[in-house]
């Protein structure tokens, strides 16, 4: 499933073309709305919430946000769906049977392919059909209080194992599997400790938190913009000694070379880019951090699938 900043980018590319813009024709290509009739709606706002993204309407005619007609086209991406915005007339991406939504305004169509969900209720009803997600990382209003509340619905569940903890939406919502694996290796924590036995929860949230917020731009990144979680620096005051730098790539220093030792450079060659990841995805590389091997399992949330997991025995004890 895509990262919560997956979701925040979707929106940054949705908001420009869509926010303020009637829909000249609309097919929600599902059972369920496949009757919907959209045309002359108004999209008043598009808003990332965990791992969905929300596309607030408004009836023809009504210039306000607010109207008590409002509906909400809901879609969560699943692991293979994504919003693509495409020119009038251009040749879809994907074949037509992959296409689950079309929202053409009069400058653009905006196609959700292969999304694993889609629905339109009543924003009204937003709340209620989301009420069950555990505070969101990269929610915008996040407080001390937020922080609180997602170390509590962790405690909620001691002995599960903290690896299994952060991917479940119930307790603290929009990380993925990427930065669970990213923030247990900084943190030095075995993902299979049960959560009684993490010692500063409070630390750890916030450390994947950042490590999220720096992925995030301020404005509409390309897509498919690339991630990183190797721009940090020692800071004894950050929690776990890790203070996550700025979300600009000039801010970021190479990620310090195994063991003290640099990638040779060749005359004439490009130089290899920079690893992105300490430990996820590390199949046939080491651990960025010590040099050493990487461990590869299978560790889901809770009652959840199995998901793929990496972590460095050395690092993490």
């Amino acid at each position: 499933m895509p990262e919560g900043d997956s979701l925040v980018r979707a929106a940054h590319r949705l908001r420009p073309v869509l926010a303020g813009r009637a829909l000249t024709a609309a097919q929600l290509r599902v059972p369920r709305h496949a009757t919907a009739d959209l045309t002359g709606w108004t999209i008043t706002a598009v808003i990332p919430r965990a791992k969905y993204v929300l596309m607030r309407l408004t009836p023809p005619g009504s210039g306000d946000a607010d109207d008590p007609r409002g509906l909400t086209l809901l879609s969560h991406l699943k692991m293979e769906g994504r919003w693509r915005v495409c020119a009038p007339g251009e040749r879809w991406p994907a074949p037509a049977h992959r296409i689950r939504a079309v929202l053409e305004t009069d400058d653009v169509q905006v196609l959700g392919i292969e999304l694993g969900l889609l629905e339109l209720l009543p924003t009204a009803e937003e709340d209620t059909r989301l009420g069950f997600l555990g505070p969101d990382l990269l929610d915008p209003a996040w407080t001390p209080a937020s922080l609180r509340a997602a170390v509590a619905a962790l405690r909620s569940r001691p002995a599960l194992p903290i690896g299994a903890a952060l991917l479940d939406q119930r307790l603290v919502a929009g990380l993925g599997n990427i930065y669970r694996c990213e923030a247990l290796l900084l943190a030095g924590i075995d993902p299979h400790r049960p959560v009684a036995e993490v010692e500063d929860l409070p630390g750890l949230v916030t450390l994947a938190r950042d490590l999220m917020r720096a992925n995030v731009p301020p404005a509409a990144p390309a897509e498919g913009a690339a991630r990183r979680t190797t721009g940090v620096r020692p800071d004894p005051d950050a929690p776990f000694g890790v203070r996550v730098l700025v979300p600009h790539a000039a801010a970021w220093p190479a990620p310090p070379a195994a063991h003290g030792t640099a990638a040779p450079e060749s005359r004439g060659r490009a130089r290899r880019p920079a690893p992105s990841y300490w430990v996820y995805g590390h199949d046939r590389q080491p651990c960025l951090r010590c040099g050493g091997p990487v461990t590869r399992g299978e560790l889901g949330a809770g009652d959840g699938p199995a998901r793929r997991l990496w972590w460095c025995r050395r690092c993490q004890s």
